[in-house]
């Protein structure tokens, strides 16, 4: 139909003549959906989230390697970027191996 009038007037009349059983199946259908798209929002939200943690930690071993690498102590790299010590040492660990390796 082209007629936006007429085709809104059909859609109100085919809403007013559905049973009681319909309406509740459309109504319990319809919440189903919104209730899926809420939680799929949920998810992206959290993929994002984890996504920028993930970005941020990695900066801050990427600037725990460039402190390392120009003799910066430990407990001041931890300070700077609040890295554990542990990792701090992994990552030393991995920059005096790549030297090793040239």
């Amino acid at each position: 139909m082209k007629d936006e009038h007429l085709l809104q007037a059909f859609n109100v009349w085919e809403e007013l003549s559905l049973s009681q059983e319909d309406v509740i199946a459309y109504q319990s259908r319809l919440k189903y959906i919104l209730d899926e798209e809420a939680k799929l929002e949920d998810v992206k939200h959290m993929a994002e989230q984890l996504g920028i943690e993930k970005g941020i930690e990695k900066e801050k071993e990427e600037t725990a390697n460039k402190l390392l690498a120009n003799g910066m102590d430990i407990d001041f790299i931890h300070k700077i970027t609040d890295l554990s010590v542990e990792r701090i040492e992994e990552i030393k660990e991995r920059l005096i191996q790549s030297r090793e390796d040239k």
